[in-house]
């Protein structure tokens, strides 16, 4: 995608010259060889026309350098909305880290093609929008920039984390995202969402990932291992184990996986994975002890995977910032 310093450049300009029409804000960005990664707000409704053109000329641009023909990017672009706070932090870090993936530079603020080094700088490019990420560091004197920006979106990325990005940017968005609410939400509050949800579904269409399927796995394995069966009363009117029944509701409901998914992280068919997955909307609504440990379960998930409990061990996992006010308008 990007060969020299001057391609670089030229896309970024490109981009700038939209800001400055007023079409889009970029937020964080960071431009890699093979890809880029952009946090950014449609201002107005022109995102995809917005890009097709910046590509396009693009494209252009780095085919008569080179004399060659035909497209770049081998698949069009992709966009996401992000409407919850801790998503977008966790996003931020996401986009900063990539260059110390690659084992470009050892820390972020160091990588001359990232928002990053904007960031913990003295002074900014007028046309980066920095408000979202200033109000969040909650707006420090210039020297203490750096430091600051470090507490707040510096630290490493989990497992969990990248796991759950990846499976954001790379499905379908839900119209809804209860993540904000459910990370402030006690075990009965989550159990009323189960249950909302529950009565809600149609099976067809997935939801949002509000935790990683592993990490989901890890937590059943945790506590199914230190509880006696979960006993749950079948259609058949037989006293049967509900732990089976309830890794598959939680893996469609908090992990957002697809049926097909699903049968292929427990190995089993999609036939079984459906037909549970409907016995386990019946549970939620009728069987107050699985309702109960599933609420229980998807509590703990979610401390794990966003740190929102004192004692969490997951690298990258600390106790949560000061909660700046939720995102006016969705940035993708």
């Amino acid at each position: 995608m990007f060969e020299t310093r001057r391609d670089i450049r030229y896309f970024q300009a490109l981009l700038v010259r939209e800001i400055r029409a007023g079409r889009i804000e970029i937020l964080a960005y960071s431009f890699m060889t093979t890809h880029y990664h952009l946090v950014l707000r449609s201002l107005t409704g022109e995102l995809s026309h917005v890009m097709q053109y910046v590509l396009n000329l693009y494209v252009r641009f780095f085919n008569r350098a080179r004399r060659r023909d035909g497209p770049l990017p081998r698949t069009p672009f992709g966009s996401r909305p992000v409407r919850s706070e801790a998503y977008f932090r966790v996003l931020v870090r996401y986009v900063d880290l990539n260059a110390p993936r690659a084992r470009l530079v050892a820390t972020p603020e160091v990588y001359p093609y990232g928002s990053a080094a904007h960031y913990v700088a003295p002074t900014r490019p007028r046309w980066l929008h920095t408000e979202e990420v200033d109000m969040r560091m909650g707006t420090p004197p210039s020297a203490e920039r750096a430091r600051r920006y470090r507490d707040v979106f510096g630290g490493p990325l989990s497992p969990a984390e990248r796991g759950l990005v990846n499976a954001r940017v790379t499905r379908a968005p839900s119209q809804q995202d209860a993540l904000d609410s459910l990370l402030a939400a006690a075990p009965p509050a989550v159990l009323d969402w189960m249950r909302r949800k529950a009565k809600l579904a149609d099976n067809t269409k997935p939801g949002e990932a509000y935790a990683d399927a592993e990490l989901i796995l890890a937590c059943v394995r945790a506590t199914g291992s230190a509880q006696d069966p979960l006993l749950v009363l079948s259609p058949a009117g037989r006293r049967v184990d509900g732990w089976p029944t309830l890794v598959i509701g939680v893996l469609r409901d908090l992990a957002g996986l697809a049926l097909v998914e699903v049968s292929l992280r427990i190995r089993s068919s999609a036939s079984t994975v459906a037909r549970r997955l409907e016995e386990h909307r019946r549970l939620i609504l009728e069987d107050a002890g699985y309702a109960q440990s599933v609420a229980f379960l998807v509590r703990r998930a979610l401390d794990l995977q966003w740190g929102v409990q004192t004692g969490c061990t997951e690298p990258g996992c600390t106790e949560p910032e000061q909660t700046a006010p939720l995102l006016q308008r969705p940035v993708a």
